[in-house]
């Protein structure tokens, strides 16, 4: 039977933590680890897998494309972390199939996240892969020390946020790896969100800065999934109300919201005093509060006035067989 992701991450946190260096003031558990930079900041570090036939398709999916939503996948730890984006280090196995050319459009969406994000390309590794592409990308950044945004401080009490529609890129990434044309407005804003993501640095950092979030983590793998890791970090319940889930208007809309991953939103918790300071934050997508933080253990999701419990459906590696994720 495959050894279950949360149970290997379990395993590997309980191994390492013997290990001990001054500089390092948080490991393994959170989007990203943290080191002390002196001066009055931390570096935070992350680094995320990215793997052909299971993040991606090639040939369904733009080299530039690949490279874009690779990069986006440190830059949003990053940014969950409430770390401003320094640098990235891409080490990467190309297959023997690989034309020079999508090779090349890979890096270019890499530099493009990075130049969005003010960040650098400042290293990695390159090797040949007898199989599909393996790509590794590490992202460092800095915050101010005592800022950083954790997966463990919710407390019950705590407003739940989420920082934009949520399952838009899952309908995307059902449309373009089926070969499915956009059909309207909604399809196309899909693709577009499949196509171009964009990590949300801006809004991450100011919540580190004015010390507005409790709590955050970015959804990477779900709505469902990385809520119910928040709350297991936190050691607390949760209860969203499913008219408020900011959703595609699509079938399906909401089960995509809550299961399909890679919107690279962040979800972040509120103490009630701190709302009205979150609300005159100047973005042009305003945080949407979708829920409570309750003592106890546990999801649940209020719909058609009726509360029911919500189980973790989004991406778990060692046991989805979804391919394109």
């Amino acid at each position: 039977m495959p050894f279950p992701e949360r149970a290997w991450l379990r395993w590997a946190r309980r191994a390492a933590r013997g290990m001990r260096h001054p500089a390092l003031r948080l490991g393994i558990g959170d989007d990203a680890a943290l080191f002390d930079l002196g001066r009055g900041y931390e570096g935070a570090l992350t680094t995320d897998l990215f793997l052909e036939d299971v993040h991606f398709l090639r040939a369904a999916d733009p080299a530039v494309v690949c490279g874009r939503r690779c990069a986006t996948r440190a830059l949003s730890d990053l940014a969950a972390m409430g770390a401003a984006p320094v640098a990235l280090f891409l080490s990467v196995a190309f297959p023997a199939g690989a034309a020079e050319r999508w090779r090349r459009d890979f890096f270019r969406g890499v530099r493009l996240a990075a130049a969005e994000a003010g960040a650098v390309l400042a290293g990695g590794d390159l090797a040949a892969s007898p199989g599909g592409l393996v790509a590794d990308v590490a992202g460092l950044g800095r915050v101010r020390r005592g800022r950083a945004l954790l997966r463990s401080g919710a407390r019950p009490g705590d407003l739940i946020f989420v920082s934009g529609t949520l399952g838009l890129a899952a309908r995307g990434r059902a449309l373009a790896h089926g070969g499915t044309a956009p059909g309207n407005a909604g399809d196309r804003a899909a693709l577009a969100r499949h196509r171009h993501p964009r990590a949300r640095w801006a809004l991450g950092g100011a919540l580190a800065e004015r010390r507005l979030a409790s709590a955050a983590i970015d959804i990477s793998d779900g709505l469902s999934t990385d809520l119910d890791h928040l709350c297991e970090e936190s050691g607390v319940a949760a209860v969203i109300d499913a008219a408020r889930i900011p959703a595609p208007a699509a079938p399906g809309g909401l089960e995509l919201a809550l299961h399909g991953g890679e919107d690279y939103e962040l979800l972040f918790t509120v103490p009630p005093r701190r709302r009205a300071a979150l609300a005159r934050l100047a973005f042009a997508a305003a945080p949407v509060e979708i829920g409570v933080i309750r003592a106890g253990r546990g999801m649940w999701l209020r719909r058609d006035g009726r509360v029911r419990r919500l189980r973790a459906g989004g991406w778990e590696h060692f046991r989805s067989t979804m391919r394109g994720k």
